[in-house]
């Protein structure tokens, strides 16, 4: 386990640059990582402004920063640089504060044309401070990130994914293992596994939807947590099942049902890796689930995607499933969108 400093330098309580650190500390946090977090609007603002290091308050910071082992540092963009902000910080550490630690820049910004302001302008700054090796990094657009009122982030995947890649990256030079790389999918090459949710193979898909979930929703609950329904409904014995794509030893996709009634199977746990979204594997996984509905005897499906997740809502209309809600109203004054498909249609068009 590594200890990860994060850095806010936003200035603002609410903020697009502070919702994507959160989006990224819960990744390091589903590693298993200690993570502490560094608001550099926290500090107080006169020994900051004159480089007092001696301040008990910087001096503790300072003191965080030297024993971490890596440091995510994080920007929003105004003026065709780095904030002010984190300028002033960077200003009065040591000059090698950085060395030996593995450094992910990020930053946020409204407009494309400072999208190398990490590599032109901040990169720089953290070689001079030693440090041992500084991540690709990535800029985000302000278009690409939507927040909710009371908390919650919805990512554009034209960002959601470079971050999830960047930051696994980052995580994968900490762990030293492997880069994580995007091998080429191959479709004949995918592998069908019935497994159970406490199988180690599993482990990524449910690791991922808690990251996700409680990123869109902004809280921690029973939901994003998967914790409303037990394991154990997802059983073959209790008439339910837990289906895997796998791909080489990469699980890439998966979903499980569990009973709802006598004739009725509630679709749960729908995933795909970020690496291979829009690639047909959320079809496939449904496909695997009808069949495997069919064989524990059930005729219809059931399921719930939240208001937040518009891409489910689009792969469920498009495989044949009825929303049993208003499709023209806002999805957030509905809540759980609800749709049901009826199996045995899908049979008579078989037979």
């Amino acid at each position: 386990m590594a200890t990860i400093v994060t850095i806010s330098s936003s200035p603002s309580d609410i903020s697009r640059t502070d919702a994507v650190l959160s989006y990224v500390t819960k990744r390091l946090l589903s590693h298993g990582h200690r993570v502490t977090p560094i608001v550099l609007r926290d500090l107080p603002a006169e020994p900051l402004l004159r480089s007092r290091a001696d301040d008990p308050a910087i001096a503790a910071v300072v003191e965080l920063l030297a024993e971490a082992d890596a440091v995510v540092v994080t920007t929003p963009v105004y003026k065709a640089a780095y904030a002010g902000l984190l300028k002033v910080f960077l200003d009065l550490l040591p000059q090698y504060a950085l060395r030996g630690k593995t450094v992910l820049p990020l930053a946020t910004g409204g407009t494309p044309a400072h999208v190398l302001v990490i590599d032109y302008a901040l990169r720089p700054v953290l070689t001079s401070l030693g440090a041992d090796s500084i991540g690709q990094g990535w800029f985000v657009l302000s278009s690409h990130i939507r927040l909710y009122d009371g908390g919650g982030l919805l990512l554009d995947p034209a960002a959601s994914v470079p971050l999830y890649e960047v930051t696994e990256a980052f995580l994968s030079t900490v762990e030293g293992g492997k880069p994580v790389q995007n091998v080429p999918l191959q479709t004949a090459a995918l592998e069908i596994v019935r497994a159970r949710p406490e199988d180690p193979e599993a482990a990524p898909l449910l690791a991922d939807l808690v990251v996700e979930y409680s990123t869109r929703y902004g809280r921690t609950n029973e939901n994003t947590q998967l914790t409303e329904v037990p394991a154990s409904d997802f059983h073959t014995e209790r008439g339910g099942a837990f289906v895997l794509l796998r791909h080489g030893d990469e699980t890439v996709a998966g979903g499980a049902i569990r009973r709802y009634d006598d004739q009725t199977a509630e679709v749960k746990r729908m995933w795909t890796s970020h690496l291979y979204r829009r690639k047909g594997l959320g079809r496939r996984v449904l496909e695997e689930l009808e069949a495997a509905a069919a064989d524990l005897g059930y005729r219809k499906l059931y399921l719930t995607t939240g208001p937040r997740q518009p891409e489910a809502a689009a792969l469920y209309l498009a495989v044949g499933f009825q929303p049993q809600f208003d499709v023209e109203a806002d999805p957030e004054s509905i809540g759980p969108l609800p749709f049901t498909k009826d199996l045995t249609l899908s049979w008579q068009v078989a037979s």
